[in-house]
């Protein structure tokens, strides 16, 4: 089933699972930067950035397993 992900950035954490579980779904492997979801500090603030990647297949897994309720799915 694919998901629309709902990116709700006010609430990460910027705790990385999201782009950890990305990684070991996509490339069988617990390492970020092969993830196809980015989570990324702002300097300036203590905000988070989330970014999902053009190449993302909306499995789902990312917003499934984040605790923050940063992304929620939302059926297609």
């Amino acid at each position: 089933m694919k998901w629309k992900i709902n990116i709700h950035e006010e609430h990460c954490t910027g705790c990385l699972i999201c782009q950890m579980i990305c990684s070991l779904a996509n490339d069988g492997c617990f390492y970020p930067s092969h993830s196809l979801i980015k989570v990324q500090n702002d300097e300036n603030d203590a905000h988070f950035r989330i970014e999902l990647d053009n190449n993302c297949n909306n499995c789902g897994l990312c917003a499934s397993y984040c605790t923050s309720k940063a992304l929620l799915n939302e059926k297609r």
